[in-house]
């Protein structure tokens, strides 16, 4: 027994070592797994065997298991040479492809077919992998390096050259040729792939187009572009700015990149523009820069009002006469149509229709209210406004009372107090009280009673009041006639005796006349019988071409004028022989008869006289012959009589005047004469409500009129012209107009009680005429002239005071003043009403002519035009070259607009000549907003002066007082000092209220008359972020100017002025191709030449790069373009594809030096040769080919198991699975439970060769030991043999 188990010993010492030095054979075998020997001894009892009394049977070898431990790792130089650092294996696939195999042998190389296999042909598995570099493990495939590259070819797109420019270069002139190196300056030469890897030779050549100069201070090169001999055009690039965004232009030129539209407005603008057809522009043609310019209209031919003696329009030819009447003193006759107050209905067709050079004219007269009948008013306004009527004929309404027979109570010794006044109802609304009359006879009463109701009237001469003869000598008729046609619905005479006043008006046997029409001929030659028969009038059913007398017939009358100035009747013998003078002296001209004729053939011979027919016509009456003055404003009837005289046989013949031209016997019955003074008068009406106009689209329209200078220029010196040139006339209209739109606000005194104020004066050299008190409190609202009228009429109207005392206004002080006519007279001014600030009376000093009231609208008080309907800074100016008036708008820019309209035929406004001479065409009056096209700009911008910050703690009441209550103001020209009452409680609010108020209020002086010049706008605000004051312009413009001086508490010590902008544009200019057509962009951002789709610009459009141009400013920096110079797609030949490239000039300069070429490269490659192979720690192949392009062919990946012991070995460190082993678990290097892939090194064997002798020396003693065992069992087995023996 023992012998066997020494035997078993044996044996397992033979297989140690056996195992032993296949580890120490295999110490440099790469991958290789040491291994060792597993024992287990031999024990064998049965069932009924004691085992504790049973001996062993030796051992047996249980299994050799491999030790996986990680071997050291050798580096090599060869890239597919991997070891494994950790756990893993690498799969391989075995040659028939059938076989999985896994090994840590990482020796590999290529066969023949680029797959890596190791020494024995079995190839390495590999995952496919995405763009990432992540591993498909579901995707196993044999690890294959391509030598070349497959559709790796690039496409050149982009080219980056880096130039230098040289800044002295010349401009070249010639068209290019790139075959004449003489057009251009330099080239370049690169080579360019296409998408197959095929190269071309692509050349740059450079002209320089243009030098930097102040208007242009760019230097500018053109590029052409050629790829082997055909030339690419640049393509359509939009301009971009610094940072690449692309940039948009309006049709302002105002340029803004995407990123700078941020509110939700400006991105919808811009949002809405995309797609839409538009006009192409280049950045370069950005040039036009235009002034923004107001809406502006041409009033016409305006010629006579430059300052020579001759020339302006005379003011002081004005006379307050209505122009009716007028022409009636001129010699001008009416007629009278007597209109139909009742019975004609709001819809019934109301026309007057009338002969004009033998054309028939129909006026349609509309109703200024719709639910009633056209008034006479309505009548006059629409035949005035007719260009073919007003040329020949006046139109004025009436309405008329007559007072009949009254008499003064004893009319051989008539007293004042006869009569106590007159009452007069006009209208639903005006009423009018005279009283206090002192005249003494018919004509002055009349006089006196006109003047009192003009007053009344606002200081319109509207009103005429007129006495006449009445039933009896001792007798008149008072005669009030409303030249305006409004409704008399009472008056009354009143006297101490009311049997006095006769009969009143508006009785059944005196009716109150309303409703008449009166037409005036501008011609005196026209007779009232000629105007009667030449009008027809129908309201309705009622005509005058009805029967006379019927109830639908409208009465009409012809009225002769009294005052002859044309017609000259010469009663004369016939025959007789006939001598004729015009002139006198030695100018005298003489015609007469050769021998007796008739007084019809001297007329004839007159006729033929060029002497007398150059100013006279002669026509044959029954009783001789009556001469006609040709221009009947230069011939009054005095004239004629004076200068021509008629002789028959030698003896004169009397001139007869002649009012009627039926009176052909010459009585000549109540004939005047016009003198030669009122020949050259004209009517206030001619200056009144020239034209309407509307500016800046606000909801009111302004009538504009020049009467106002009428009162204005009266109580000018004699030496003082009256004469307005063109330039005072622009400058008066402007001023009309401005204050019509302007914030001015009217004097309101309907809160403080009466008296408002007393006047007391002290004439020199007498007594104290006593205190007179002046009530305001009922006047209602008042423009200064009114206010001065007023106060002026109140102190007249004390006999005591009457033309004592000149009332004015002061608008630079802002001060009523009272000046006393008599030198040396005191005078004191005082009030009891607190309101009015006179604690203290004002007393006129020693050395003073005048005592002055402060006095200014209230802070309180409304303007007369509320504030969305104020315009400010319009103006009107007078072309003197092309002698013509300008009417411009208030801002500037196409939002402004400009109407004129209603423009009076027949007045200062048509008139050609020393007029306004606004005859155009009315459409070319009118200036709308342009919504669409650019043509005015944009708006200006104010002056805006900001003070320094303030010294007051604004969130607190503050106090003003008379050390810093005042201001001195500047605003376009208008200068002036404003004075803040004193008061302890002012808030910010207030106290800028108050200061706005009182600018706003400042006027210039007035200059001859004329209107003064006005600030208007003025806005006052509170800067937040400088604590300051800020001072706004209502005006716009580089005319535009502010300045405020005042305390330093209030920070406006020691500022400048400040000065508006007018704007500036740019007017795009659109883009031309060759034939000088329009280019436009399409919806699709293409060029075409067709403008289908295109119907006005979009809010913004794209904006280009002129194509292939390099523009460089004069520090030599690049301007454009910053993101390269796109081309067009370019065919290359023989179907081979298309290149589109882009180049990158970005690093481009423009210095001194020479043309040098800094860098250059292009992005595109040829198909590409394996120069270089690289596997990451993770296991990712890549390889890099000589074209530059780098691929990710595959990962490499590992397997592991479960228990890697229970592989089977099957040689070259290679072995299979098994069901010990488990299944292989694939994941990638680098994961958990995976080691990581190192290229360029190999994995050796894990054999410690020390360990493995030491194991080998102790195998050998086991051995020995275990062969001694054996040798005693054999010597003991002999010597019991023996013994048996």
């Amino acid at each position: 027994m023992s012998f066997y188990t020494a035997l078993t010993g044996l044996n397992a010492a033979t297989a140690q070592m056996g195992v032993t030095s296949n580890n120490i054979a295999n110490v440099s075998t790469t991958g290789f797994k040491r291994s060792r020997t597993d024992f287990g001894d031999i024990f064998a009892t049965s069932p009924l065997q004691k085992a504790s009394a049973t001996i062993g049977q030796g051992v047996a070898l249980k299994k050799v298991t491999q030790e996986f431990g990680q071997g050291n790792l050798v580096f090599s130089s060869n890239t597919l040479d991997l070891a494994i650092s950790g756990d893993g294996f690498f799969p391989l696939k075995s040659q028939d492809g059938f076989q999985d195999i896994f090994t840590r042998n990482g020796v590999f190389m290529m066969n023949d077919q680029y797959n890596v296999v190791n020494s024995a042909g079995q190839r390495l598995m590999a995952a496919s992998v995405d763009s990432s570099g992540k591993a498909n493990l579901n995707d196993m495939n044999v690890l294959t390096i391509p030598q070349k590259t497959t559709g790796m070819a690039k496409q050149t797109s982009k080219v980056q050259l880096g130039l230098n420019f040289p800044a002295d270069a010349s401009v070249v002139a010639k068209a290019f040729n790139r075959n004449d190196p003489t057009t251009y300056n330099k080239s370049t030469a690169l080579t360019v792939y296409d998408a197959g890897g095929n190269s071309y030779l692509a050349s740059v050549y450079y002209v320089k187009t243009q030098d930097a100069s102040q208007a242009t201070p760019n230097n500018k090169w053109q590029t052409y572009v050629y790829v082997g001999d055909k030339l690419v055009n640049a393509s359509l690039q939009q301009a971009t700015n610094t940072v690449g965004e692309p940039m948009f232009v309006n049709k302002y030129g105002e340029l803004k990149a995407k990123s700078d539209f941020k509110t939700p407005q400006e991105i919808a603008e811009l949002n809405s523009s995309f797609s839409k057809t538009t006009v192409k522009f280049a950045l370069d043609n950005l040039t036009d820069i235009r002034t923004s310019q107001p809406a502006a209209v041409n009033g016409g031919n305006a010629t006579g009002l430059g300052t020579g003696s001759n020339d302006g329009v005379d003011i002081g030819s004005y006379v307050d006469v209505n122009k009716p009447d007028l022409l009636t003193l001129q010699g001008s006759s009416s007629a009278y149509f007597g209109l139909k107050t009742s019975g004609v209905a709001a819809t019934d067709s109301v026309n007057v229709s009338f002969m004009v050079a033998g054309a028939t004219q129909k006026v349609d007269i509309p109703s200024s209210n719709a639910a009633a009948a056209p008034t006479s008013a309505d009548f006059v306004k629409a035949l005035n406004s007719d260009s073919n009527f007003a040329t020949t004929y006046v139109a004025q309404a009436q309405s008329k009372a007559i007072v009949l027979d009254a008499t003064y109570h004893d009319p051989a010794n008539p007293h004042a107090s006869d009569f106590t006044g007159l009452d007069l109802v006009l209208g639903s609304d005006q009423s009018f009280s005279v009283s206090g009359l002192k005249s003494t006879d018919a004509s002055s009463l009349a006089a006196e009673i006109q003047a009192a109701l003009r007053k009344l009237d606002g200081g319109r001469s509207d009103i005429n009041v007129v006495a006449s003869a009445g039933s009896t000598a001792d007798k008149f008729n008072l005669e009030i006639t409303d030249n305006l046609g409004r409704e008399i619905k009472s008056a009354s005479l009143n006297a101490l005796d009311p049997a006095d006043v006769g009969t009143q008006p508006g009785g059944a046997n005196n009716a109150l006349i309303n409703g008449t029409l009166r037409i005036t001929a501008l011609d005196p030659n026209v007779s009232g019988q000629s105007i009667q028969q030449n009008f027809t009038i129908n309201q309705g059913a009622f005509s005058t071409a009805n029967a006379a007398g019927s109830a639908t017939y409208i009465d009409n009358t012809a009225v002769q004028s009294k005052f002859i100035r044309t017609d000259i009747g010469y009663a004369l013998a016939t025959p007789a022989i006939y001598k004729a003078t015009i002139g006198s002296g030695g100018s005298q001209k003489i015609i007469q008869s050769d021998a007796s004729e008739s007084a019809s053939a001297f007329a004839d011979r007159l006729n033929l006289s060029a002497d007398f027919s150059a100013s006279y016509v002669a026509t044959v009456a029954t009783g001789g012959i009556i001469v006609t003055a040709k221009d009947p404003s230069a011939f009054g009837l005095d004239a004629v009589n004076g200068n021509l005289a008629i002789y028959a046989d030698g003896l004169t013949s009397s001139p007869t005047f002649i009012n009627d031209p039926s009176d052909v016997a010459f009585t000549g019955v109540d004939a005047k004469a016009t003198s030669a003074a009122d020949m050259k008068k004209k009517s206030v009406d001619e200056l009144k409500d020239l034209f309407t106009i509307n500016v800046d689209g606000s909801m009111k329209t302004v009538n504009v009129g020049l009467d106002g200078l009428l009162k204005s220029m009266k109580d000018l010196p004699t030496t003082s012209s009256k004469v307005l040139s063109g330039t005072q006339l622009a400058a008066e209209l402007t001023n009309v107009i401005r204050r019509a739109y302007g914030d001015e606000k009217p004097f309101d005194f309907s809160s403080v009680p009466n008296p408002t104020l007393y006047v007391d004066l002290t004439p020199s050299g007498q007594g104290d005429l006593g205190r007179t008190p002046i009530n305001l409190a009922g006047e209602g609202k008042l423009k200064p002239e009114d206010l001065v009228r007023v106060v002026q009429d109140q102190l007249d109207a004390k006999d005591a005071y009457k033309d004592q005392i000149k009332v004015s206004y002061d608008p630079v002080a802002q001060k009523l003043i009272f000046t006393p006519t008599q030198t040396g007279a005191k005078l004191t001014v005082s009030s009891d009403q607190s309101a009015m600030n006179l604690a203290d009376p004002l007393v006129q000093g020693v050395n003073d002519s005048f005592v002055g009231l402060p006095m200014s609208p209230s802070v309180a008080t409304a303007p007369f035009v509320q504030l969305n309907d104020q315009r400010y800074g319009m103006k009107v100016e007078y072309d003197a070259v092309k002698q013509s008036f300008v009417f411009k708008s208030g801002t500037t820019g196409d939002d402004s607009s400009l109407l004129i309209s209603k423009i009076r035929p027949g007045s200062l406004a048509t008139q050609s000549v020393k007029g306004l001479g606004m005859t155009g065409d009315p459409a070319s009056y009118i200036v709308m907003p342009s919504t669409v096209d650019a043509l005015r700009g944009t708006a200006s911008k104010p002056a805006v002066l900001t003070g320094n910050a303030l010294a007051v703690n604004v969130d607190n009441n503050f106090s003003v007082d008379a050390t810093n209550n005042q201001f001195v103001v500047s605003v376009n020209g208008i200068t002036g000092t404003v004075i803040i009452p004193p008061k302890d409680t002012y808030t910010m609010g207030t106290f800028m209220e108050a200061l706005q108020n009182g600018i706003n209020n400042l006027q210039g002086p007035s200059k001859n008359g004329l209107t003064p010049e006005s600030v208007n706008g003025v806005k006052v605000t509170y800067n937040t972020a400088k604590n300051a004051l800020e001072f706004t312009t209502g005006t716009a413009s580089t005319d535009s100017y502010v300045k405020i001086t005042g305390d330093a508490r209030w920070g406006l010590d020691g500022l400048d002025a400040k000065f508006g902008t007018t704007t500036t544009w740019i007017k795009p200019t659109p883009f031309k191709d060759d034939k000088g057509a329009t280019v436009y962009i399409d919806g699709f951002g293409n060029e075409t030449s067709s403008a289908t789709g295109f119907d006005t610009l979009p809010s913004w459009s794209p904006v280009y790069f002129d194509k292939g141009e390099l523009t460089f400013d004069t520090a030599g920096n690049l301007v454009s373009p910053k993101q390269g110079a796109q081309l067009d797609t370019v065919y290359l030949p023989n179907g081979k594809g298309a290149l589109t490239i882009n180049i990158d000039y970005s690093k481009s300069t423009q210095f001194a030096s020479p043309f040098s070429v800094l860098s250059q490269s292009q992005d595109g490659a040829p198909e590409g040769d394996l120069v270089g192979l690289a596997i990451k720690d993770d296991g990712l192949v890549q390889a890099s080919y000589s074209n530059g392009s780098q691929k990710s062919l595959a990962k490499v990946v590992l397997v592991n198991f479960s228990n890697p012991s229970g592989l089977r070995q099957i040689g070259d460190t290679n072995y299979y699975k098994t069901s010990d082993s488990g299944t292989p678990k694939y994941g990638e290097a680098g994961s958990a439970g995976y080691g990581t892939v190192r290229s360029g090194a190999t994995e050796r064997a894990n054999v410690d060769l020390t360990q493995e002798l030491v194991d080998l020396i102790t195998e050998q003693r086991n051995f020995q030991a275990n062969a001694k065992a054996m040798e005693t069992s054999t010597s003991m087995t002999q010597t019991i043999i023996q013994i048996r023996n």
